[in-house]
C-alpha cells in the first residue's frame, strides 16, 4: 500500500511533466520541511491544488530541508499558482536483500545477468504521502513573501 501511494505521487509528477510550457501567474513558493525538529533532507514535497485553482508543484529537500517548488515547466524556481494545496511529503530508500533478483531484460541475451530486485521503503509514517491524509496544507499568494511554509513531521 505504502509503495502504492508513493508510486501515485511519482507518476502524477511525470504526467505533469509533460504538460507544456510556464504559465503565467506563476508565484514562487520555497519552504522547510523537519522531522521531529530536524531538517529532513532528499524528501520529496509535492504540492497538489485543491479543487479547481493553482498548478500541482514538487521539490526536492538539499540538507538543510529547504525546497523550491518548480512547476511542469520543469523551471527550477517555477513555484505555482495562487490557490489552496494540500501537500504531501515522501522520502524512501531502496534495499537489496542480497539475494533476490528480477529476470534479465533481454532473456536470449547470454551476455545480460538478472538484476537486482530493490525493494522500496518509505522513511516516514504514510499519511504524509496520502492527499486524503495528509496534516498539511498552505495556501498559496500572489505575494512571493507570503510563500514560505515550514512542516514538521513528530
Amino acid at each position: 500500500m505504502k509503495y502504492i501511494a508513493s508510486s501515485f505521487v511519482l507518476l502524477s509528477l511525470i504526467i505533469l511533466t509533460g504538460c507544456g510550457e510556464k504559465n503565467d501567474g506563476n508565484t514562487f513558493v520555497t519552504g522547510t520541511i523537519t522531522k521531529g525538529g530536524e531538517p529532513l533532507a532528499d524528501a520529496r514535497v509535492v504540492f497538489i491544488p485543491v479543487g479547481q485553482t493553482g498548478e500541482s508543484a514538487g521539490g526536492k529537500t538539499d540538507e538543510s530541508g529547504n525546497f523550491v517548488l518548480t512547476t511542469s515547466s520543469g523551471k527550477e524556481g517555477s513555484g505555482t499558482k495562487p490557490g489552496e494545496y494540500k501537500v504531501t511529503v515522501v522520502k524512501t530508500k531502496y534495499e537489496w536483500d542480497g539475494k533476490s533478483y528480477l529476470p534479465p531484460e533481454r532473456p536470449g541475451d547470454p551476455d545480460e545477468e538478472p538484476r537486482r530486485d530493490d525493494k522500496t521503503t518509505q522513511l516516514l509514517p504514510p499519511q504524509y504521502s496520502n492527499f486524503s491524509k495528509t496534516p498539511f496544507n498552505a495556501t498559496v499568494t500572489a505575494n512571493k513573501d507570503d510563500n514560505v511554509f515550514t512542516f514538521d513531521i513528530p
